[in-house]
């Protein structure tokens, strides 16, 4: 009885076979290369769209106030009685 407990044990081994993988091909990987160019350019057209769409209302905005004409590129001369906010 004490001769079965020091025996040593035999592992199981289990080999996993995988189903094969199919072959990577010149034009799988110029294909990819494209796509991920492509979608870089897109991204970045649109990007400079939104930004270039933003900065054309802010200064849209700015030119709005008639008052102060903060958004304007004129020399002002301060010569109005009125007191301008800082």
């Amino acid at each position: 009885m004490i001769t079965t407990f020091l025996q040593p044990l035999t592992p199981l081994v289990y080999e996993v076979v995988e189903k094969p993988t199919s072959q990577t091909t010149v034009l799988d990987v110029v294909f990819g290369a494209f796509a991920v160019v492509g979608g870089l350019a897109v991204v970045g057209i649109l990007l400079g769209i939104l930004l270039a769409g933003m900065l054309i209302m802010t200064n849209r905005f700015r030119s709005r106030d008639a008052l102060f004409n903060r958004g304007s590129k004129a020399i002002q001369l301060g010569l109005t009685s009125y007191s301008q906010p800082k």
